[in-house]
């Protein structure tokens, strides 16, 4: 097979094994009711305060990988992911002050444990996981949460008034840009030859997705005050 084509069959094949639970987040409820305007602002706000944790995780997240890669091309990766935090990070800003909710109640917000659990995964990842089990998990996972984004930023515009310039956070992560597969694609393929490793990828894949349906379920549970 080619450079980059091991990779992909095997995300393909990830994405036709784990269809069910990716099934699950793109039908869940929270950004249904959003895409119907049925979701009180108090629980948008939460959402944006649980994405600044997030992303905040996200940053040192991507700084653990490049210190541990030991390949230049996964290093060069996550390196390009960087700025797209810091441009996630910038725009989560805007979308929270559309929102009604400040700068100091944004950074001084509580991380709640079912939102906190994902990141702290991908620690995990970085920690315990090689780069092929990162990248798999990161592909899997984005591609469900940048079409639940997607929705969302609809029913806000839609519903809640919100203009373009404050859903940059949203539509930011949909479409995924073909140099991202590129990337992802290139660290996979190394992870292919060994059927111990692909096995540990595939879990490492399922496991972020049912942490992001954990995310999903804590925006729907959460009662405001």
């Amino acid at each position: 097979m080619g450079v980059r084509l091991a990779g992909k069959k095997f995300i393909e094949l990830l994405r036709e094994e784990l269809q069910p639970i990716r099934k699950k987040i793109l039908n869940h409820p929270f950004p249904k009711s959003v895409e119907r305007g049925k979701v009180p602002l108090e629980k948008l706000r939460f959402f944006a305060e649980q994405q600044f944790h997030i992303v905040s995780g996200d940053f040192r997240n991507l700084a653990l990988y490049i210190a541990l890669s030991k390949e230049q091309r996964e290093r060069d990766f996550f390196l390009s992911l960087i700025e797209g935090e810091r441009k996630a990070l910038s725009n989560l800003f805007k979308l929270a002050k559309a929102l009604g909710l400040g700068e100091k109640e944004l950074t001084e917000s509580e991380p709640h444990p079912g939102a906190l659990s994902f990141t702290n995964y991908f620690t995990r990842l970085g920690v315990y996981g090689t780069p092929g089990d990162i990248a798999s998990a990161i592909v899997i996972d984005f591609e469900v949460w940048g079409e639940n984004c997607r929705r969302i930023s609809t029913g806000l515009k839609k519903h809640y008034g919100l203009k373009d310039e404050d859903t940059l956070f949203l539509d930011g992560f949909y479409p995924i840009a073909p140099e991202f597969y590129r990337g992802i694609e290139e660290i996979v393929q190394g992870y292919t030859r060994k059927e111990e490793s692909k096995k540990e990828m595939k879990t490492s894949a399922k496991l972020a997705l049912y942490y992001e349906l954990m995310f999903w379920d804590t925006m729907e549970s959460f009662k405001p005050r």
